[in-house]
């Protein structure tokens, strides 16, 4: 499966310390989330058997740091890891939010797939922890945009 990734700068490098972890975010066709008047295109190519859905995660680990983050219990931790339910529904915000979808990433990694299948507001989305993966993006192009 080729799935798309836009960025507002290039990647060169992917570490743990964005706001999504090491994770990055795709879909099957292009769509830009970005302000900026640059977009870097990338594309990379994963097998179907490779992807996890949200609603088949699961790590006790991840739940135990959810609930401690989010100051829930674990059963609705556990709720919104497999993205029964979202960091809103227990008072959280965006930050939260995103910081949950990052531990979906991990959670798959962790389990032994590349990427997880997921929805956000744009739609269908597919998280994937990079980290030491650079070499897998492939530049489809740059867009100037007015």
């Amino acid at each position: 499966m080729n799935l798309i990734h836009t960025s507002p700068k290039e990647i060169n490098e992917i570490n743990n310390s964005g706001m999504f972890g090491d994770c990055l975010f795709f879909a099957a066709e292009e769509y830009t989330m970005t302000q900026a008047n640059t977009v870097y295109v990338y594309s990379i190519e994963i097998e179907e058997d490779q992807i996890v859905s949200v609603r088949d995660l699961y790590d006790e680990e991840i739940i135990e740091d959810i609930a401690r983050v989010l100051e829930i219990d674990e059963d609705d931790a556990e709720r919104v890891l497999d993205g029964r339910d979202t960091a809103w529904d227990h008072g959280g915000e965006g930050e939260e939010d995103w910081w949950v979808q990052a531990k979906q990433g991990e959670c798959a990694k962790k389990m032994g797939f590349l990427a997880c299948e997921s929805e956000d507001e744009q739609g269908v989305v597919y998280i994937v922890s990079m980290s030491g993966k650079e070499k897998e993006l492939k530049l489809e192009g740059v867009k100037e945009r007015v």
